[in-house]
């Protein structure tokens, strides 16, 4: 895996620290994305008071090893329970949805998400078909950008017949190749 790449399960749960003042703005609750263009939108926050926040892509300084630096706290949008509930988060909604192609052939779940933070920050799907398969090590890499359509409840996403082409059995084989040979394969 290149250094540039991190999976979802590493980011939430990180601190969150304003760059300009040091405080702890809270923690990654989740990964808000856009399924569709596979993009990294932002972060949501959930501050210590329990309230939940949001931050632009943009406004992120940096993914450390042991924080999320943000630019600084006055970037922080103020969200409300329904918000983050409607709105597609990496671990909240999309893993356990069903990948099926345009022709109505079952890829396999979401197990995994990993976002490449090299601009624009893509967002990789890891699908695993059963448990036989995960046991096995048989696992399918995507990049979400992908995806066609999400269904209204994130049951399912479908993706071009041409995905089965370009996706690789490794997070390695996919991010060596470059993004945009991946996405338009």
């Amino acid at each position: 895996m290149t250094s540039d790449v991190i999976g979802i399960d590493k980011i939430i749960g990180m601190p969150v620290l304003s760059r300009t003042s040091g405080d702890r703005l809270g923690e990654v609750y989740d990964l808000y994305i856009d399924p569709a263009q596979g993009l990294l939108m932002g972060v949501t926050i959930k501050a210590p008071n329990g309230k939940f926040g949001g931050v632009d892509y943009r406004q992120i300084y940096s993914f450390g090893s042991d924080a999320v630096m943000i630019t600084d706290e006055g970037q922080i949008a103020v969200l409300d329970e329904a918000w983050v509930e409607h709105h597609p988060h990496a671990k909240k909604h999309l893993v356990g949805t069903n990948v099926l192609t345009e022709s109505g052939n079952h890829l396999g779940r979401i197990a995994d998400l990993f976002v490449r933070l090299t601009a624009p920050p893509l967002v990789i799907y890891e699908l695993r078909g059963s448990l036989w398969d995960r046991l096995l090590g048989r696992n399918l890499f995507i990049y979400a950008a992908s995806a066609g359509a999400l269904s209204g409840n994130a049951e399912r996403i479908i993706v071009p017949d041409a995905v089965v082409g370009s996706a690789a059995s490794s997070l390695g084989e996919l991010v060596a190749e470059p993004a945009a040979a991946r996405r338009t394969a």
